[in-house]
């Protein structure tokens, strides 16, 4: 598989790519918070969501592209729009199957991180079903710990599966 990986800020031009993605990553895996009916927007609403946060100083959207296909994804968003949590932001990634174990995970975190410590971060967290391996890996490389287990927190057809709660001090 040729890869011509390139990864940059996403533009509202980018919504209608990233709704078809998020289909193809909800069927390929239970690992997200959607299956394969992806999110429930048009692609107006969600050319205005990366307007959004594009708008954030604190928050950040990602895209990785390989040859004009969007395979991957990452977002830095700020936990709280209070005083109280300015210091903390919370990060959601996610990677087509057919391209997990090539480095793109990385590429994503690694711009992530930079942006997070940029933006004045103090805690990165997020949440990552505790059966999936390769995520944990991915994100205890970077230098995250588990800090609890969210018990029952995906319920996919009618089956419980938990929830790590993972942090990252900088």
């Amino acid at each position: 598989m040729p890869m011509n990986i390139t990864y940059r800020e996403a533009e509202p031009s980018d919504a209608g790519k990233f709704l078809e993605y998020c289909k193809i990553v909800g069927g390929e895996t239970d690992n997200l918070t959607f299956g394969a009916e992806g999110i429930p927007f048009s692609i107006s609403q969600e050319a205005d969501f990366i307007r959004k946060y594009a708008g954030n100083p604190g928050s950040v959207m990602i895209v990785a592209y390989d040859e004009g296909e969007l395979i991957g994804t990452g977002a830095v968003s700020v936990v709280s729009g209070r005083e109280r949590f300015a210091h903390r932001r919370e990060i959601a990634i996610s990677v087509r199957k057919d391209y997990w174990g090539k480095g793109i995970g990385s590429g994503i975190m690694n711009i992530l991180m930079d942006f997070c410590k940029k933006s004045g971060a103090k805690v990165v967290q997020l949440e990552v079903r505790s059966d999936n391996e390769k995520a944990i890996a991915l994100y205890k490389k970077f230098g995250f710990e588990k800090i609890g287990t969210y018990k029952n927190f995906f319920c996919i057809d009618g089956e419980y599966f938990d929830a790590d709660y993972m942090n990252l001090y900088l």
